[in-house]
Order: C-alpha cells, then structure tokens, then sequence
C-alpha cells in the first residue's frame, strides 16, 4: 500500500489510528503531520509506527524507514542495527535537528537520556 494512499485513508476515517494489512510502500514526498499513527499488520508482526516521526527521519536516513516498514525486520533486528526499538527513538537521536516544536523536542531530549543510558547498562557501563 502506498504512502499517499494510508494518509488519505487516515485522514477520511478520522480515528486515532488505522490498520493497514499490507506492505507499506513508497516515498515521504510530503509533509504528514506527528500523530498519524497506523497500526501495520502484515508477515505474521504488528508494529505501530507514527508517519510523522518517519517523515522527518526520511529526511535524515532514507534507509531506516525502509527497514523500519520492512515487516520481515524484527524489531530485535533494528535495534541491532541502529540501536533504538521505535521511530521515535531514532528522531530522538539522530534527527533533533528537523523538530521544530520546543515541547516535542524537550520530550525528546528525556528520551534521548533515556535511551544512552539503557545502551550504557547493556554495555556495562
């Protein structure tokens, strides 16, 4: 399922989030706005992922919000790979620079706290 497609099915059903039973396909070509949120049900994994937070990524690392959509990924496999679990992990480290919203990157900010010191712990430091 295209991009265009889910954010146009997002935005006509107007609930908090959708599900979508197919492979996400495509390219952030435009801006989609945080909080648009669809539940992806497809290869025997559910993930839910924000299209907002994966539009602001797409600007930073193309190749994350592919693997990321990519449900024959693991999400022990991303975190190997990039170490965070989530989207939203992933702006908090490497994508900061892209948020505009002062209360959007002050939450960050703590996450990204967090998330340095959970890897430090797993490293045993």
């Amino acid at each position: 399922m295209k991009i265009e497609e889910i954010l146009k099915d997002f935005l006509a059903k107007e609930e908090r989030e959708i599900e979508v039973k197919d492979q996400i396909e495509g390219e952030f070509n435009e801006e989609i706005p945080l909080g648009t949120k669809v539940v992806i049900n497809y290869n025997g994994r559910r993930r839910i992922v924000d299209l907002g937070f994966l539009y602001i990524i797409s600007k930073c690392n193309k190749n994350f919000v592919k693997d990321y959509l990519d449900m024959s990924f693991s999400l022990r496999y991303i975190h190997r790979k990039y170490k965070v679990y989530t989207e939203i992990e992933y702006a908090a480290l490497f994508c900061m620079e892209f948020i505009n919203d002062p209360d959007i990157r002050a939450a960050l900010e703590k996450l990204k706290t967090y998330i340095l010191s959970r890897e430090n712990m797993e490293h045993g430091l």
